[in-house]
């Protein structure tokens, strides 16, 4: 096996290398490259410090916007300046390796390989993102083509920009900042490989490789202030209890069909990054609960939908608690098993989180009897009828020798009694004609009569009161007339009885004075 040196036994592979790497057309945000020790081929012992990479700033987006943070075990990408320094006077062909698979050094694994290289823009990223360095330097001579930049120290303190593609997010030990192992390699002046780069992306080729095994210089423990946003956030779910310190009953029982079950939430926030903003809380039995506007909307829920909730975007300070309630209605004879899960971002940097999940809360209930009610009440337009019995009393009051003949009883109400031409009246004893002498008897008969009315409030009189006493009709005590007196709900009637009668001489006039009787009917209404 030849390595990419420039021995004449090894010449020809080196070439046909070089030109398989350039029909590749690689650019600079391609996928995982190997690590220097990969691509080196052989075991390095990195011992010399010549070169290295001594901090990072200006992370940023893709898009060039500053990146803050990132979420704990997530890939993404970033932009960042690079200050890399020498401690020689004049290395060459420099590269660049980063660890980008969360392991812990840039020798063995997924990495992003880098050159030094002039100022340009990327072909994949934004138009106002630049890779590559202003103090881009060529020191050996013999190679005019070389495009793999040097360092000197009368140009120390490079600043490169970088595109690191596909990092995975995860914090140095003992920090919050993101770690990025990395190694870098360099050539001596006097045995420097011929490395081109090819325009207009620059990518990392396998000539920016070590001088020797010695000639590189890794950092473990190297970090990009990214903060690295590692959630610590639990949530704690109850179904009678208000939820103060995370914990609460997870068992209830709801009663019959139909009873709400208020169901109370407390999301602790323990995370290493300050305050969180809740974004969404999705309920397995019954849904959305809360969705800040444009977020994804939750699955439907199993059992129904939230009746009504005092959740909303939540604000938790780090080391603080939040809480809210919903309230859902439970189904009959069930048992609804159910937990909700919480989405969000950091309110610092804006990395978001979730869902994570709560307890699991049991709701049973029973099957209520099935029952009925039919409610019956008087219709507006009823009409109440009483039938009573009238007692008619005729009597002759004229001088000693009139006699008199009764022809006819009519009553007011109800119409001729006799003859009975009234549907009103529904049986009587009374018949004519009768004979009324003077200082005879009275005729006296009966009718039976039916009389029908709204129902009112009517007064009907129930005695006198005679010595704090109801002589008649109402007992007990009383201190005034009115004290006696019923008022009820009922039918009041009002009628007259005449008759027509004649004397025992042609044209005889009889003056009759007709009775009359105002009746009562009280009635008690029971609904059941």
């Amino acid at each position: 096996m030849c390595n990419p040196v420039p021995f004449p036994s090894c010449l020809g592979k080196f070439l046909l290398l070089s030109v398989s790497v350039l029909a590749l057309g690689m650019s600079q945000a391609a996928s995982a490259q190997n690590c220097l020790q990969d691509d080196y081929g052989k075991n390095v012992q990195c011992t010399a410090n010549d070169v290295r990479i001594a901090f990072a700033t200006s992370p940023r987006g893709l898009d060039g916007t500053p990146l803050l943070s990132c979420s704990a075990g997530s890939t993404f990408s970033f932009v960042a300046d690079f200050h890399v320094t020498t401690t020689a006077t004049a290395r060459e062909n420099i590269g660049m390796y980063f660890a980008t698979g969360g392991q812990g050094s840039a020798l063995k694994g997924a990495c992003a390989d880098n050159i030094i290289a002039p100022l340009h823009k990327s072909a994949n990223l934004n138009d106002t993102v630049w890779l590559g360095t202003s103090q881009y330097e060529e020191l050996d001579l013999s190679t005019p083509t070389d495009t793999c930049g040097d360092i000197s120290t009368s140009d120390n303190n490079q600043v490169i920009t970088v595109e690191v593609p596909n990092v995975k997010c995860q914090a140095a030990a003992g920090t919050n900042q993101l770690a990025l192992p990395n190694c870098t390699s360099w050539q001596q002046p006097g045995g420097t490989l011929l490395c081109v780069s090819p325009a207009p992306n620059y990518p990392w080729v396998p000539a920016a490789i070590p001088g020797s095994p010695s000639k590189c210089n890794c950092d473990s423990t190297f970090t990009v202030p990214i903060v690295v946003q590692t959630p610590s956030i639990t949530v704690a779910k109850s179904c009678d209890t208000t939820l103060t310190t995370g914990s609460g009953n997870t068992t209830c029982d709801a009663g019959q069909e139909g009873g709400s079950v208020t169901y109370n939430l407390a999301i602790s926030n323990a995370s290493n990054f300050g305050g969180i903003a809740i974004d969404q809380i999705c309920d397995s039995a019954y849904g959305n609960v809360f969705t800040v506007s444009g977020f994804p909307a939750c699955p439907a829920g199993t059992n129904g939908t939230v009746t009504s909730t005092t959740c909303s975007a939540l604000s938790i300070a780090a080391s603080a608690i939040g809480t809210c309630s919903f309230t859902a209605t439970q189904g009959e004879n069930a048992a609804v098993k159910n937990i909700v899960s919480i989405s969000g971002h950091g309110t610092s940097g804006g990395t978001p989180f979730g869902p994570i999940v709560s307890n699991q809360v049991t709701v049973t209930s029973t099957d209520a009897p099935s029952t009925a009610t039919v409610t019956k009440s008087f219709n507006s337009n009823l009409q109440i009828c009483a039938t009573l019995r009238y007692n008619v009393d005729v009597k002759n009051t004229s001088g000693a020798d009139e006699n008199l003949t009764l022809n006819s009883l009519t009553d007011s109400a109800f119409g001729n009694i006799i003859p009975n031409t009234s549907s009103s009246v529904i049986g009587t004893t009374c018949a004519v004609p009768q004979s009324l002498p003077v200082g005879g008897a009275d005729y006296t008969c009966t009718f039976d009569a039916q009389f029908c009315g709204a129902p009112t409030t009517i007064v009907t009189t129930q005695g006198k009161c005679t010595s704090g006493t109801c002589t008649v009709g109402k007992t007990g005590t009383c201190s005034a007339d009115s004290d006696c007196n019923l008022t009820c709900t009922g039918i009041q009637h009002l009628n007259q009885v005449s008759a027509s009668l004649t004397g025992d001489e042609v044209g005889d006039t009889v003056t009759m004075t007709p009775g009359s009787l105002t009746a009562s009917e009280c009635f008690t209404v029971s609904t059941q």
